[in-house]
Parts: C-alpha cells; structure tokens; sequence
C-alpha cells in the first residue's frame, strides 16, 4: 500500500516518534510536511499517517476511503481514525478487565520495529510463510478492522494475487469481529498471552532425583523431533484443514531445529531424565525480558510434574541472564498448558482472536 507520513512541527515525544519512522525504511512511503498537504496529493495514497488534521480534512479523507492513522497522545475515540497509536498510553489499574464499547488505542514499543512496520503496512505479504507453504500469505497488522481498512486490504488482495489472510484480532471490538466474519474470515483460534516477573525463589527443588537441566544441541535434535511431532495439536494450523498436516509438523519440528541452533529463537532448555532429554522449552531473549517459543513434555513424562520442573528451571535461567519479565503464548483450547503457565505464576495479560481467510 502507498503510504503519506504527514511529519509534525511540534516538538513533543510523539513528534520524535514521527523522526523514527524514516528508520524503519518503509517502501511505497513518501514524507511531507503538513504545510505542503492537499488533498489532490493525498488521493494517490492508500494510507495517511499524521499527529494532527483538521476535522474537515479528515472528513474529506475518510470519504475517499484512505486508510487514516494518528500517532499521538490518546483524548477521545474518533471514528473518522482508523488506526490510533499512543505508545504512551497508561491503562487504569483499577479497570483491568476491557469490556465491548471500551475503546483503547495501540500501545505499541516504538523500539520493536517489526511490530510497527507491520500496523503501518497495514497488510503485508509474508515472505517465509509464502515460501515454506508453497502459498502466497499475507499477514494483517492492526488489531482492529474498519470497512475503510478492509475496503483497502481487499483491493492488496485482488492486486497481489494472495491466496492466505491471516488476521490477529483484539477480542473485544464488536465491530471488528462483525467486519471479519461479513467479509468471510473464518476463526480458528484464541491467543493467550501470559507473562511473569522473575523474582527469587529457593530452587533447591530443582535437584530431583534423576533430573537434570541443559541447553540442546544439536545432536539431540533426533530425540526432540519425536516429542515435537506429535505435540501442538491445539495449534490454529491443525484446526485449519486447508494446511497439509505433514506441512504444520514440519513447520514446528524446523522451528525447533533453528531454535536449538539459535538462528530463530535464542537457545533451547532441555529437561532430562536419566540423561535422556524427555522435554523442552524454546527462549528469545530481548534486553531486559524473554519470551517462551515451543515448550513440550514427551507424552510418557506428562503429568508428573515435569513441566513445573522445566518452567522453574527456565526462571532460574532467566535470573542467571539478569532478565526480569518472561512472557509465553498459548491457544485458549489448550487447557492443560494454560493450567501449568498459571500454576507458575503467570498471569494473563492479553486475549485476541485468530482469523484465516482463504481466497
């Protein structure tokens, strides 16, 4: 999509939010300044970002069913913006739980650069899926969907040829769901996202008989390849018929297999039991925090406390490596893992809905 970045003179901290986004090196993107802005210019384009417009402007824009997003500080709900990043946004403690009609904008981190070229694009075609499924996918950023912003991504579809949409909703945007299911998204999953602080903890019990703790190699990757095989059955991919079975197990197993290398995730933790790695748990490490990729207990050592052991393990991992915040997701179906993050401490900390639409 062809997009304008309106740049602002103002000097605040979300003006220097607009001075990053030339590092993102977005292509199809072209910068103006707002004393140079007409609307015969801005009908060229697909999408507008912007800190501030005049109200008859935005209603102008928002006829021609350009995508508009506005970067700055989050006031009121304003249905001519279609997407409304505050990275600076605070949600009140004491109203932790969102309810539908309750509008909150993105609270992105300005520093991860992936996420934000993601929302900014809009819809992006997904190189390594597209090659691995030997299909042309494509991957929707924002959270939310407006008839502006799928007026838009339906003529990226038609343009590009896709065959995939993948679709990570915020689940309690009436209007979003509505939108998805009217132009035929189909849903397959929920998302859990967890998270914890580390804090200390006697790790005593981590001396069990006959358990120990390592990093994989790869030459354990044969023995984890079975476990991983017949693991994630709970995944979106499984319940999505019009992805080839061997294709999903693959898909984990090579997840696993750059894990253990570190060229995906950063390492790969094992649980052993006399000797034999019976478990594992992938991690990528950011600066100060981490999150868990692929984690699974070989089918014969489920239920006997194998994972709290390897979940305890990675807690003292982290707290060697001086991270403070480990964060995990899993499927809403899967209840066995949600009952072992929980019994771990975590918490959730954000629902959201997955959607697949095939063309």
């Amino acid at each position: 999509m062809k997009k304008l970045i309106i740049t602002s003179n103002t000097n605040s901290k979300y003006s220097q939010v607009f001075l990053g986004l030339k590092k993102l090196n977005l292509k199809n993107t072209e910068f103006i300044v707002k004393k140079d802005l007409n609307l015969k210019k801005i009908k060229k384009f697909d999408v507008v970002v912007f800190n501030s417009l005049e109200k008859k402007l935005l209603e102008e824009i928002h006829k021609l069913k350009i995508i508009l997003i506005q970067i700055n500080q989050f006031k009121n709900y304003n249905c001519l913006v279609d997407v409304s990043i505050d990275p600076f946004f605070k949600i009140k403690k004491n109203n932790p739980n969102p309810i539908k009609g309750n509008f909150t904008p993105i609270q992105i981190d300005i520093n991860n650069k992936e996420e934000f070229k993601y929302i900014l694009n809009i819809i992006t075609i997904m190189d390594w899926d597209t090659k691995f499924w030997k299909k042309k996918i494509s991957f929707i950023g924002p959270k939310r969907l407006t008839k502006n912003i799928i007026f838009r991504i339906n003529k990226f579809i038609k343009t590009n040829r896709i065959e995939m949409v993948q679709f990570l909703s915020h689940c309690h945007d009436s209007e979003t769901v509505k939108i998805a299911e009217e132009n035929k998204f189909g849903f397959k999953d929920i998302r859990i996202t967890l998270e914890k602080k580390i804090n200390y903890e006697n790790y005593e019990f981590l001396k069990s008989k006959n358990v120990t703790f390592r990093k994989a190699k790869l030459g354990d990757f044969k023995t984890l390849k079975k476990i991983a095989k017949n693991s994630y059955l709970e995944s979106r991919y499984y319940f999505d018929n019009l992805f080839e079975l061997q294709k999903v197990k693959n898909f984990y197993i090579g997840w696993l297999k750059k894990a253990i290398l570190g060229t995906f995730d950063s390492f790969c933790l094992l649980i052993c039991y006399k000797q034999k790695p019976v478990g594992y748990c992938t991690l990528k490490l950011e600066s100060s925090s981490a999150s868990i990729g692929l984690f699974s207990i070989s089918k014969n050592f489920q239920g006997r406390g194998f994972s709290k052991l390897l979940l305890s393990a990675v807690d003292l991992e982290m707290k060697k490596l001086n991270i403070n915040n480990l964060t995990v997701v899993t499927q809403g179906r899967n209840y066995s893992a949600l009952k072992a993050y929980q019994n771990s401490r975590f918490k959730i900390s954000r629902t959201e809905l997955w959607y697949h639409k095939w063309i």
